[in-house]
């Protein structure tokens, strides 16, 4: 672990290779599947494809299989894969991904706590990036201002089912970056897309630009002031899956749990109850 804590201190990032075991990914592709599957039933969503059921396919032979369900709920409506990210960041395969005693445990480490101490999980999902879509794509940034203020956290990034690489859009990192502190930045609001906190191009060019392609079991760790981004995934037909996230050390003294929101996409308990009594 020392290895990994110099190197860390040194670049800002460091990659973990057996992080995330094979028969969790497998679990993972049976996650979506299921969750596709049953999305386009309760749609009465239409292909142009007849659908494998779901203890007819296996992982990773038909990952492609998946690609093809989850494209064409997108191209349908993007607000049915929101409502799938939201089921999967609440189920128990995604709870036990990221509840994996490995992940606890070098996440505390590069934080510098104890084996005890608690960390906090904020915004860990599984991106779903398709084919030529830069809606979701960032420029370079730090994590610094995309969760809540003034707190001590680590970044996680880590290939899910697939590998990523430089035609999928594979993590990129400014080596080293984290030592620039909060950089000069721009906040930007842009229709259609999500905000974009961007660093100052002429501070990203003091920085090595390293694409980082990774195989799926390893695990990225970085400095939430190391600046980063996403490439373009420029695949004909494959999905870029990738976990992303953050552990807070909830000793540090200005760390206060964001209170939960929840809201129905149905009907409201109110309207729920005056319907039923």
């Amino acid at each position: 672990m020392k290895i990994m804590k110099n190197h860390f201190k040194e670049k800002g990032y460091v990659i973990a290779s057996d992080g995330i075991k094979h028969n969790i990914h497998a679990e993972i592709f049976f996650m979506f599947y299921d969750l596709a599957i049953s999305c386009i039933a309760r749609n009465n969503i239409k292909t142009n494809f007849s659908i494998k059921k779901i203890d007819e396919v296996n992982y990773p032979k038909d990952l492609k299989e998946l690609d093809k369900l989850l494209l064409t709920i997108l191209h349908l409506d993007n607000k049915l894969i929101g409502e799938l990210y939201d089921t999967i960041s609440y189920s128990s395969t995604f709870l036990k991904l990221i509840s994996d005693s490995f992940m606890e445990d070098k996440a505390r480490e590069l934080l510098d706590l104890k084996k005890n101490n608690t960390i906090y999980s904020w915004t860990h999902r599984i991106r779903i990036d398709p084919p030529r879509d830069n809606r979701r794509t960032y420029a370079w940034h730090q994590e610094i201002f995309y969760t809540f203020p003034d707190t001590k956290f680590i970044q996680t990034w880590a290939p899910i089912m697939r590998d990523t690489t430089l035609e999928n859009g594979t993590i990129e990192i400014c080596v080293g970056s984290y030592k620039e502190g909060i950089a000069k930045q721009t906040w930007n609001d842009i229709d259609g897309r999500a905000t974009q906190i961007i660093v100052d191009e002429k501070i990203v060019k003091k920085y090595e630009q390293k694409p980082m392609p990774m195989k799926t079991g390893e695990v990225m760790f970085f400095d939430p002031h190391t600046f980063h981004k996403s490439g373009q995934n420029s695949t004909k037909d494959e999905i870029r899956f990738s976990l992303v996230g953050m552990w807070n050390d909830t000793t540090h003294k200005n760390f206060r749990a964001p209170k939960p929101k929840f809201n129905s996409r149905t009907i409201s308990a109110k309207e729920n109850f005056n319907k039923k009594i």
